[in-house]
């Protein structure tokens, strides 16, 4: 597709700069969750609409993801913004162009900072990148409560707090914190990911309420187990984190890490006539799941449309799954979901009409521990083949 822009020449090295018109700008309000998606719609001096969406990675890889489309119907639009958020959870909330662009611009700096390439045609968005946009205290934090959920009890802002710290994203850390040396509280020295967090109440003193907090982390190279103190207290604007404190901490093993990690798994099987029929229903209806291709199959992973997980005092990373669907060359479809109440959706989506003549329900398992993703890395395209082998 043709891009057709006006440019203004500059001086010596001066870069060319498309004369767009800002409509409008709308970002995902999931800072929180370290990963943000933007869409910023412009009009050209031609009258014709222009789209940017990013996918912007707060903790390592900064911008990360660029898409754009000229003149593109509602629904080419729609089926970008769920490749875009599919995932993230949340919902769009608009921002004014000074936001977008400060935004974009924050976000890169974490890509000069770890030599991280840019994605995507830069041209169409260096100049972005070069604009002299700066916010006051006031307008950043006006920002921050827009991208940002709302945080509603001490359990969230805890799973929140200690998700972030263990990313390194300390604007995120400083956001949640009150005026006190937060930057003192490090569990890691680089990005980590939080895979599963036990909050519980500890003790109420001086009107702040502390908790203790037992993280496992995978380190990249490893597993720790890192015990927390964090005090919460309630001002004026909201639930803020008073106190963090590393108590203890532990390397584990992978084994004792899976042991930590185990929790029930549904499972449901079909046979299908032909896989892919399904494949062609599972793209038009699953846009926003996560799609992955291994030697057996292909894998759609639906999340929620929600961060509600966040809330629990057990957190798990894989909790904002909704279900993760494996369609196999041996025409067998096998599903997986963590949560017992979404089973009977799950059964009654595929006794939709749509179906009728597609797949043929075979089975129900219930785990005790996560299998399907091994599965899936088997090679195999029979889920019995598979059990029976084990």
């Amino acid at each position: 597709m043709k891009r057709k822009f006006k440019v203004i020449k500059g001086g010596g090295n001066k870069k060319f700069i498309p004369n767009y018109k800002f409509i409008k700008a709308e970002a995902t309000n999931t800072r929180l969750m370290g990963v943000i998606a933007l869409r910023i719609y412009w009009e050209t001096e031609l009258g014709e609409k222009f789209v940017q969406f990013f996918h912007l990675d707060c903790e390592e890889y900064g911008i990360d993801g660029y898409e754009s489309l000229l003149n593109a119907s509602a629904e080419d639009v729609e089926i970008i913004t769920m490749k875009m958020m599919g995932g993230l959870g949340g919902k769009l909330v608009e921002i004014n162009e000074r936001e977008a662009i400060y935004l974009i611009k924050s976000i890169y700096e974490i890509n000069l900072k770890n030599n991280e390439m840019l994605p995507g045609n830069t041209v169409e968005y260096e100049h972005l990148l070069n604009c002299d946009i700066k916010l006051n205290k006031e307008e950043e934090e006006n920002l921050w409560n827009k991208i940002c959920e709302k945080i509603k009890d001490e359990v969230q802002l805890v799973n929140y707090y200690i998700m972030r710290c263990m990313g390194t994203d300390t604007p995120a850390q400083k956001f949640l914190s009150m005026d006190f040396d937060f930057e003192k509280f490090q569990p890691t020295t680089r990005p980590s990911t939080l895979i599963k967090n036990v909050v519980d109440f500890s003790h109420e003193e001086d009107g702040i309420k502390f908790y203790i907090a037992e993280s496992v982390i995978d380190m990249a190279k490893g597993y720790q187990l890192i015990i927390s103190e964090i005090g919460i207290v309630k001002t004026e604007k909201g639930l803020k984190v008073a106190f963090a404190q590393v108590r203890n901490r532990m390397r584990i093993s992978p084994v004792e890490a899976a042991f930590k990690l185990r929790k029930p798994e549904y499972i449901l099987i079909y046979s299908l006539k032909n896989f892919i029929d399904i494949i062609e229903i599972f793209d038009k209806d699953k846009r926003g799941a996560m799609q992955n291709i291994y030697e057996a199959g292909f894998l759609y992973t639906e999340f929620n449309p929600h961060n509600e997980h966040v809330k629990d005092s057990v957190y798990y990373l894989n909790g904002d799954i909704f279900a993760v669907y494996f369609v196999t060359t041996g025409n067998q479809l096998a599903v997986g979901t963590f949560v017992k109440e979404n089973v009977s959706k799950i059964k009654r989506y595929f006794k939709s009409k749509k179906f009728s003549d597609l797949l043929e329900f075979e089975v129900e398992f219930k785990l005790d521990s996560p299998l399907l993703y091994e599965f899936v890395h088997s090679g195999l395209n029979n889920f019995f083949e598979f059990i029976n082998r084990k």
